[in-house]
């Protein structure tokens, strides 16, 4: 069974486990706190969720399959349990959205830890940098709200279904006001777009009380 080390706030948490409902097979999620902070070191030490473990190979008395990063995580639990398919079968397709998603991680992803490491901050020094990070992801969300802007009758950011990259954003738009970043009025399609996942079962399974909580 797979085991997720889960924080109930991150959105890279967030993003594995809305992949684990997606699949709809058995898993565990280990949220983090106090007394597993120490365990989760164990694992990883960049002390950073998720976590991902999988006993897989228990039978044959090998050690349990351990890995990190977010989208590393995600793309496994693709690819072991592949119904529904996150990611396109053909080559060109898939290095498109692995390029997708790795301009997402530079204008979007890679400034979210230290803004949710300065939430609650009232130093003058961290409250000036927590503006300025917000400033970058709403210039990242400027370019992805033109996806919708072009094309009006987007469901998804890529293709016709559902993938890795709406699993990784929607995490985000989840926390736009947890994170106290003003929609802008082109953003009206993405947040349309927004709004009919957030109702999708999966999604809301996904969610700890501490995300419900953020809107």
């Amino acid at each position: 069974m797979i085991h997720l080390y889960s924080d109930s706030r991150c959105s890279f948490s967030h993003r594995a486990r809305i992949v684990l409902n997606i699949k709809d097979m058995d898993f565990k999620i280990i949220d983090i706190n106090i007394n597993l902070r120490q365990d989760l070191m164990l694992l990883n030490p960049y002390n950073e969720t998720p976590v991902l473990v999988d006993d897989i190979d228990k039978n044959n008395k090998k050690k349990d399959l351990v890995l990190l990063d977010t989208d590393i995580v995600c793309e496994y639990i693709d690819e072991r349990f592949p119904h529904p398919q996150l990611m396109p079968i053909e080559p060109a397709e898939k290095a498109r959205l692995r390029m997708l998603m790795h301009h997402f991680d530079k204008e979007l992803f890679q400034h979210l830890r230290q803004l949710d490491n300065n939430l609650g901050n009232k130093d003058a020094k961290a409250k000036k940098e927590s503006e300025k990070i917000k400033k970058k992801i709403i210039s990242g969300l400027d370019s992805i709200a033109n996806v919708f802007v072009t094309n009006k009758k987007a469901e998804y950011l890529f293709g016709n279904s559902f993938t890795l990259l709406d699993a990784a954003i929607l995490p985000l738009l989840w926390r736009l006001k947890y994170y106290e970043i003003e929609p802008k009025p082109h953003w009206s399609g993405m947040l349309k777009y927004a709004a009919k996942q957030f109702e999708k079962p999966e999604f809301i399974a996904a969610l700890t009380p501490a995300e419900r909580g953020m809107r």
